[in-house]
């Protein structure tokens, strides 16, 4: 009874880690679909306030772990700038001041309670994570289903707005997909797994991986392929060939690669036009990758009907690149301090640092994707220690894409998974958390302890 106790505890803390950084799915259908009477802002406030409570653990303000120092102090670096130019360097995004001091109090407060959150959180992380993900799907899939002017073809995402010019926000749905790709692939291939969870987990990858399609998100899928290549290009020097088929082709292994597809295809056969809309949403991934190489080619379209055109966020890019050498020839003296806070809207994070907030802001933020890229191909390499490093180095390349290519700098939607990795990631572990689970590296007789108490007065 203590065991089981001990496991809701943990995976109520879980639960609150995924609230807090994927609260938004779940946040669009109770205030969409089931009509909660309460400003969005405030529903959103709330939702993470909720979260942030269940992340509190009995050692709160007892024990801090470790954490990744130069991501954690680069990234309180950046967020400190980030405050400095709202008070110091504002003059558009004046209006949005105090939602902003919200947000990066609300980050604050997350860094601070991941700081204090135990590592044993990794023994459920990835059953939680694939559960989450999985409600926040569903509840995608019936808001579709229940509304009036969802059509086939359109990008799947909870629709808001005034009847006739409702829109939505796929992203938000495909990064919650891609969560759940990864946690219900570490909690399938959990050592000592029973065979009917890695039936289940593998069929929770294809209900995601159709989810990503249907949101027609291309940062989401460019995202989730490299990652794909990057794990197997990571893993070829653990194993070798022959030893992969030996045990791809072992009755088990087959048996449990099968079944998810058979299961999927049996149902596509009694509902064949749900088969007809996965292969048009794919048709039209693929025209709009098509026609987007073409023009960066300069050829010609047989769908365009002459010069290949980049589609309107691929195009708007395109312009903040060009904006950004002009100001660099022109004007270079601009990017010592930058032209102030949320001057322009970029929608490339990494140039909006650039140009609104100066040289220095810049580097820093470019030195975070710099360590992460290097611990998390690290952690690749090696194999991660535990559940909860495997899946935010995972996600780190699965959210690498998006930013680069869309949203600011200063969004919550960047800054809650960087507290992730810089808590969590190529940070030491002690053995007991992953029996089983992978080769532990070597540990010096004199390395420290994961976690520092502090003692009473």
């Amino acid at each position: 009874m203590k065991d089981f106790l001990k496991r809701l505890d943990l995976m109520r803390l879980a639960l609150g880690m995924f609230i807090v950084l994927d609260s938004y799915p779940l946040g669009f259908f109770f205030k969409e679909v089931v009509k909660i009477p309460l400003p969005s802002e405030v529903f959103t406030a709330g939702f993470i306030l909720f979260g942030m409570v269940l992340m509190v653990h009995k050692t709160f303000l007892k024990t801090f772990y470790r954490v990744n120092t130069p991501v954690f102090f680069a990234v309180m670096a950046f967020l400190g700038t980030c405050l400095l130019y709202a008070f110091m360097f504002n003059e558009v995004g004046l209006a949005e001041r105090n939602k902003d001091m919200v947000y990066y109090a609300f980050v604050i407060g997350y860094m601070f309670l991941l700081i204090c959150l135990p590592n044993e959180v990794a023994r459920e992380v990835a059953f939680v994570g694939a559960m989450f993900t999985l409600v926040s799907n569903l509840a995608l899939v019936y808001s579709l289903i229940v509304d009036p002017e969802w059509t086939i073809g359109q990008r799947a995402a909870i629709q808001y707005g005034e009847p006739g010019m409702r829109t939505g926000n796929p992203h938000v749905f495909a990064r919650n997909a891609q969560i759940g790709i990864v946690c219900s692939l570490l909690w399938a291939y959990r050592p000592n797994q029973n065979a009917i969870f890695k039936i289940l987990g593998i069929g929770l990858v294809i209900f995601n991986v159709i989810i990503i399609m249907l949101t027609f998100s291309k940062a989401a899928i460019l995202a989730t392929t490299m990652t794909a290549v990057i794990y197997m290009a990571a893993n070829l020097h653990r194993t070798s060939p022959r030893k992969v088929m030996q045990v791809l082709i072992s009755p088990t292994s087959l048996i449990i690669l099968a079944l998810p597809f058979v299961g999927f295809f049996v149902f596509i056969s009694m509902r064949p036009d749900i088969w007809d809309i996965i292969l048009a949403y794919g048709d039209m991934i693929y025209e709009r990758f098509s026609e987007n190489i073409l023009a960066l080619l300069g050829l010609e379209s047989e769908a365009a009907g002459g010069a290949a055109e980049l589609d309107v966020s691929s195009a708007n890019r395109a312009l903040s690149v060009d904006y950004t050498i002009n100001v660099i020839t022109d004007v270079p003296y601009k990017l010592l301090l930058g032209f102030g806070y949320k001057t322009f809207y970029m929608d490339v994070p990494l140039l909006e640092a650039l140009i609104n907030q100066g040289i220095f802001p810049f580097l820093i933020y470019a030195f975070v994707f710099y360590r992460l890229w290097k611990d998390c191909l690290t952690v690749a390499y090696r194999g991660g220690q535990n559940d909860v490093e495997s899946l935010w180095a995972y996600c780190f390349f699965l959210f690498f894409a998006s930013y680069l290519f869309a949203g600011r700098p200063y969004e919550m939607a960047v800054f809650h998974p960087l507290c992730l990795f810089a808590r969590f990631v190529n940070i030491y572990y002690p053995p007991e958390l992953a029996p089983g689970y992978t080769d532990q590296p070597p540990v010096a007789i004199d390395e420290p302890d994961t976690a520092v108490a502090l003692q009473p007065a």
